[in-house]
């Protein structure tokens, strides 16, 4: 099969063990994130939370990862071992998971939530540039979405698992609290998988390129790129409805749906958005192969604009009934299935096509950094301000059974419609940047397959020097 120049191809060999590392690591990423959100009602019952509180929780976890992530940038460009930065950050993440279940004052859990935020902000810089070595540009955009889907399940298992037990006792813990202990258990030993599956291209430690000023010097080269730049701005409207329907369990809550049912809409939801991210990833590769300038830009529009109307059906025009529990969960599944294509099918390998593969980790990493020092923590403080302070969300204490209807009715429509307008916004505005990818991006394209090809010539020009010199040594011994 001919490629077009600058086509790019895996330097790994093919790996079962490394890539099913990934998956699973992604999948304990995906539970932990699940953890807090599926445990808000619970810990506003035991520890008298208010939403500003939880969101706050948000916010350090996003600071420690805006701060963290291009650290673990530069040390893999650096030349440290990407397998060792996997067994520390998983090693770290559990450690702080496991601490967190044991722990009821909140400078304790604000402390925790930072270090675990810089250990969880290893994982997207370190493991794109796994599958960057393990993949071509014909099929990076479905092992980006196998790996998205697996973070999906990790969050369903959180959802079944914890929503229900969250406020109920179990061996004289509440349930929230054994579930973080169970996952950072599960960190914990996984640590001993990467060290056995994980196979890594050998590296040298050059200490000559770490250091915080040539990470800020990256990031001003990568800024110079038009479509790195579109693909920052999308990400901090994009994350924030997201990262804004972490309080979707508690509005659930407040409708007076039971924890079970609250646990099983919120798991068919991402069970939807598990299998939408793989169906993205494959969608983007066939639309690349179709059209390599336009195709995966089209697929991303398609999908951020799919999901504007589900705001809408889900928080504002569906009845607020404790009946409507799977019917909400229809819903929620239909929407993950079409509103989930853009990060594994147009983002992710995007930037794989647009940055040099040594420079990767960094790219990844400033992504993350600026995407959770905005639209991850705004989100979360977004829906809390608003039901407060716009709609006057009352902060009480106590099981939602124990309330008055009219308390749960004003705390459910307060929530609703912060839900809708921190969402609706900031997605419009993602839609809009994102249609600038049908400037930037071929260009972009096209500039990095040139600087691709002229490396590739500079490198066979050295090598056919370097055999020209050894057959000259050859002829003199001779």
């Amino acid at each position: 099969m001919q490629h077009e120049a600058g086509y790019r191809e895996a330097r790994l060999p093919a790996s079962d063990g490394t890539l099913a590392a990934l998956v699973l690591l992604s999948a304990l990423k995906g539970a932990d994130f699940q953890l807090l959100p599926s445990s808000f009602r619970a810990m506003e019952h035991e520890l008298s939370m208010r939403p500003d509180l939880l969101g706050l929780m948000a916010l350090c976890q996003g600071v420690a990862c805006a701060v963290t992530g291009p650290l673990w940038g530069n040390l893999v460009d650096a030349g440290c071992s990407r397998k060792l930065l996997l067994k520390v950050g998983t090693g770290l993440w559990g450690l702080c998971t496991f601490l967190l279940a044991f722990t009821s004052e909140l400078w304790a859990m604000l402390i925790l939530r930072t270090l675990n935020g810089a250990a969880l902000s290893m994982l997207l810089p370190v493991v794109q540039s796994f599958i960057a070595d393990l993949t071509t540009s014909d099929d990076v955009g479905q092992v980006c979405g196998k790996v998205y889907c697996a973070a999906n399940f990790g969050q369903v298992l959180a959802c079944l698992i914890v929503v229900p037990i969250s406020e109920h006792y179990i061996l004289g813990f509440m349930g929230w609290r054994l579930a973080l202990a169970v996952v950072g258990a599960l960190s914990l030993l996984v640590v001993l998988l990467v060290e056995v599956a994980v196979e890594d291209l050998p590296t040298t430690w050059d200490p000559k390129r770490f250091g915080l000023l040539r990470e800020f010097k990256k990031l001003g080269q990568f800024l110079r790129i038009g479509t790195f730049r579109v693909i920052i701005l999308q990400g901090v409207f994009g994350t924030i409805p997201g990262a804004a329907q972490t309080f979707t369990t508690m509005y659930f809550q407040y409708l007076s749906i039971n924890n079970h049912m609250c646990g099983l809409i919120t798991a068919i939801r991402t069970v939807g958005e598990g299998i939408g991210g793989a169906l993205g990833g494959y969608l983007g590769d066939k639309a690349n192969a179709v059209s390599p300038r336009y195709g995966r830009t089209c697929v991303a529009m398609l999908s951020v604009t799919a999901s504007t109307p589900f705001f809408y059906i889900v928080y504002m025009a569906i009845p607020r009934e404790a009946s409507l529990g799977l019917f909400f969960a229809g819903v929620l599944f239909t929407a993950g299935l079409l509103t989930c294509w853009e990060v594994p099918g147009c983002l992710q390998p995007m930037v794989m096509d647009i940055v040099p593969r040594r420079h990767l980790s960094s790219a990844f990493s400033w992504d993350v950094a600026i995407v959770f020092a905005s639209g991850n923590t705004m989100g979360p403080l977004l829906v809390g301000f608003v039901a407060q302070d716009v709609f006057g969300y009352h902060q009480m204490r106590g099981s939602v059974a124990d309330m008055s209807k009219e308390v749960r009715e004003h705390n459910a429509s307060a929530l609703g419609k912060a839900l809708f307008w921190s969402c609706l916004v900031p997605s419009l505005l993602c839609a809009a940047n994102f249609a600038l990818l049908f400037w930037t991006y071929p260009a972009d394209k096209e500039r990095h397959k040139e600087e691709l090809e002229a490396e590739k010539a500079d490198r066979d020009s050295h090598e056919a020097a370097w055999l020209l010199k050894d057959e000259g040594k050859l002829e003199c011994h001779a």
